[in-house]
């Protein structure tokens, strides 16, 4: 055990010179050790010390605010690396749906195609293709697929007015006298004649198809039968009212299958060909009539 000893020595006789610390270390030998210390270099260690204790300090806060800083930061990254997944699958989506809805158009726009094609329509308006679309985030990709749902929402409507605008037009071909009453040689067709019975010339207001008796006769549109019955020089006779300013005209049948106020379609068996009224052979004598007027069955018939 070393035994230690302080003394202060102050120097009196010049009050100019610096205080010092003296220290004196007694071993147990009989040697003393003295050792003495400016005060100046002691406040200036104390001074350093001072000083690193707080350098220390500030860098402990400054090393506590980073790791903080840090650790929000790395929070800060997993939730932009989330929020992205999150995007990209909303953008999936997006992209799925947006593809749903323009194979949805296209399919419209190609059923109302062949829709007009079969109608034989021309229509104004087509709808455009969409085109690509560039996104840059999600927001964009939600407006896109809010206006292609406002798209597909028109072009439904305009598909069903189109639809209905369709079954008006073909439902109007229906009733369009337009299909060959009989089947059988075209013996006369409208226009001036020898009459072959008279052998007078005169106007023939239809065309004329023979065949042999019993060949059915077919309703040349859809209608109305307004007249069923035997008339002078028709003989047995039919007249379908076909509502659409087009009236058309069966003469000399050996029967007739209808009757006032029915109904028949476009094909309809109505008749069966003969010879009664005036008539020299078996024959189907057809007329057409337009707001009240002949006009030449040929240029109606396909």
């Amino acid at each position: 055990m070393y035994k230690k000893e302080v003394e202060t020595a102050m120097s009196t006789k010049d009050k100019s010179k610096d205080h010092n610390i003296c220290v004196v270390i007694i071993p147990p030998t009989d040697k003393v050790r003295r050792l003495t210390v400016p005060v100046r270099f002691l406040k200036a260690a104390i001074a350093v010390g001072l000083v690193a204790i707080l350098i220390f300090s500030s860098i402990l806060i400054s090393h506590g605010k980073l790791k903080a800083k840090y650790k929000a930061k790395v929070s800060e990254m997993d939730s932009l690396v989330e929020e992205n997944k999150n995007l990209e699958e909303q953008i999936a989506l997006v992209d799925e749906k947006s593809s749903e809805i323009q194979d949805k158009i296209t399919e419209l726009e190609n059923l109302k195609r062949q829709l007009e094609k079969m109608a034989g329509i021309n229509s104004s308006s087509r709808g455009t293709s969409l085109t690509d679309r560039n996104r840059s985030t999600s927001k964009e990709s939600l407006r896109d697929v809010e206006a292609l749902e406002k798209k597909l929402e028109a072009k439904e409507k305009e598909f069903k007015a189109f639809v209905e605008e369709i079954e008006e037009r073909f439902e109007y071909l229906e009733t369009v006298p337009d299909q060959w009453p009989a089947q059988g040689r075209l013996t006369s067709t409208f226009g001036s004649r020898r009459h072959p019975i008279t052998r007078r010339t005169d106007f023939h207001w239809g065309i004329d198809i023979a065949n042999s008796r019993g060949t059915s006769i077919y309703a040349a549109g859809k209608g109305k039968v307004v007249f069923s019955g035997y008339k002078s020089g028709y003989g047995r006779l039919i007249i379908i009212d076909h509502q659409n300013s087009y009236k058309s005209l069966y003469a000399h049948n050996s029967k007739l299958l209808v009757n006032v106020g029915d109904l028949v379609d476009k094909g309809q068996i109505i008749a069966k060909m003969g010879s009664t009224g005036r008539s020299t052979g078996t024959h189907l004598h057809f007329e057409i009539h337009y707001k009240g007027d002949p006009v030449d069955p040929l240029t109606i018939l396909k």
